[in-house]
């Protein structure tokens, strides 16, 4: 699994992330390296790494919330990304995955002026993703304990996007996966 991955991951630096003008390879790079320079733990860092394998590791036919508009049967990236990655990870490791969508969702519905702070395209899929979050969600989501994780994922995801920013190769992440996926 790991190989297959990589090899993903490779052939994302080919493709923008979304009309970011940055390649998902990229994105994915960059958010790894914050979290890891934050200090995070190795499973929120592969999290992190990891969070949107579900734009360039699946069939995109599976994916409704691209910047293209739902797509009928479709599921979020979130979704399908957490659900291959789960038999590999701890349950933490997907459900952050997985998470990274409400989050933006839960910051946007919290916090006055997050929703400002997203790209435009950030803005466009959040509507694909649900909106704002309704009074009843941010208390079923509120007490979660890794929650704080999720927001701290959602932010490196926001700031994971600088154009030209030098990071890590590929190549530098393989002993982490390797170390979940064999």
């Amino acid at each position: 699994m790991t190989g297959r991955l990589l090899d993903a991951m490779a052939h994302s630096a080919a493709r923008r992330y979304g009309s970011e003008r940055v390649s998902e390879l990229a994105h994915a790079l960059q958010c790894g390296e914050l979290a890891q320079a934050a200090g995070a733990d190795p499973e929120l860092t592969l999290a992190c790494l990891l969070h949107d394998v579900g734009r360039f590791a699946v069939d995109q036919s599976l994916v409704f919330d691209r910047l293209g508009g739902a797509r009928a049967g479709g599921r979020g990236h979130h979704e399908v990304g957490a659900d291959l990655i789960a038999p590999f990870v701890p349950e933490r490791v997907a459900w952050l995955v997985r998470m990274h969508a409400d989050a933006k969702r839960y910051l946007c519905t919290t916090e006055p002026g997050y929703h400002q702070t997203l790209s435009p395209a950030s803005q466009h899929t959040l509507t694909l993703q649900g909106g704002l979050m309704s009074p009843e969600e941010i208390a079923g989501h509120a007490l979660h304990p890794w929650l704080a994780d999720a927001l701290r994922l959602r932010r490196w995801d926001d700031l994971a996007k600088v154009v030209g920013k030098a990071t890590q190769p590929l190549e530098a992440w393989a002993p982490l996966l390797r170390t979940y996926f064999g």
